[in-house]
């Protein structure tokens, strides 16, 4: 969608073309002036806070599935595991991982500065002597920028820079969906045979809350609280100790280790386990997405302060826009 975003047309002129030079800001037919400048910064507000809303109603789903810093760690990711693949020598590897990472960052850095100036002007003379000093200056600092973060900064990214990040948590309530483990059934976790069941197809059962939480931070801390007890396989919870949730992890989380607020619910964890379940010919979901009130089967609010907050400022925000325009 980024990508094909500055292409559209709309009345024979970009469709979106924030014109500087020209002072003029075209967004989809809708051409903004400088004396409209609260317009603009209205529509802003009012993504700013239906951002706030979706995420009380639907958690971090932002951060995991369109997140341009996910997005594009992901991309770059996927080339570098696809280079390792078909390229076996590791050098050969590194240098064509490197090259596909800078053609993506630099035709990033191309699309975002054809957000600012007429995208076909700037690509029908793709080449820096072509380009103003401006234009040369901000695609080599958006390449540099997207070569940077995607290919090694990455989760701390958003650990460490991501002024959203810091404020999701205080958005969130106990209704809110989130990656959660489920102690009851997993713990205590460890390899075992196969052919023995599921905690349920065995009779085990689940552990009571506060047996499974003392497993579940056993095994995440045990400098802590020293070695786990060996049980005997019969008594072994659902979770096979594959670490497979781990190894998927964008941000090198372990979910297991309790609610983390560095978890961005892209839901890679829950696939990874979902399949180990599937092989095992366990049940699924002992990963899975839910609100902390959902995993312990209480009853969902659907209105809830924060989210009776984000819903009347939206409205006032939309009112007052509507009333402007």
């Amino acid at each position: 969608m980024f990508y094909l975003l500055p292409w559209l047309r709309w009345d024979g002129r970009q469709a979106l073309l924030f014109d500087l030079p020209g002072r003029r800001f075209d967004l989809f037919g809708l051409t903004l002036w400088p004396q409209d400048l609260g317009v603009l910064l209205g529509l802003i507000a009012v993504l700013a806070c239906s951002l706030a809303l979706f995420t009380n109603l639907a958690g971090r789903a932002w951060c995991g599935l369109a997140c341009p810093q996910t997005l594009w760690s992901g991309l770059f990711r996927w080339i570098e595991l696809t280079c390792a693949r078909l390229l076996r020598q590791p050098a050969l590897a590194t240098a064509a991982k490197h090259l596909a990472w800078a053609l993506v960052a630099l035709w990033t850095g191309i699309t975002f500065v054809g957000v600012f100036s007429p995208i076909q002007p700037l690509v029908a003379g793709f080449w820096p002597a072509a380009w103003s000093g401006w234009e040369l200056f901000w695609v080599l600092f958006y390449a540099a920028a997207t070569w940077g973060n995607a290919g090694f900064l990455r989760e701390q990214v958003c650990i460490d820079l991501c002024p959203y990040a810091r404020m999701a948590p205080l958005l969130c309530d106990a209704d809110t969906p989130q990656v959660c483990y489920d102690a009851r059934r997993a713990e205590p976790r460890g390899p075992r045979p196969r052919g023995q069941g599921g905690v349920m197809q065995r009779g085990r059962g689940l552990l009571d809350p506060v047996s499974a939480d003392d497993y579940a931070f056993r095994a995440a801390h045990p400098a802590l609280a020293g070695p786990m007890p060996r049980f005997n396989d019969d008594r072994l919870g659902d979770c096979v100790d594959c670490n497979a949730c781990v190894q998927v992890c964008p941000m090198q989380l372990d979910v297991r280790a309790g609610t983390l607020p560095e978890c961005i619910a892209c839901g890679a964890c829950v696939d990874a386990c979902n399949a180990q379940m599937r092989a095992w010919h366990f049940p699924t979901g002992l990963i899975r997405i839910a609100s902390r009130h959902a995993a312990q089967q209480q009853k969902t609010r659907w209105l809830r302060p924060r989210t009776l907050a984000a819903l009347a400022t939206l409205g006032v925000l939309l009112g007052i826009g509507l009333r402007v325009l």
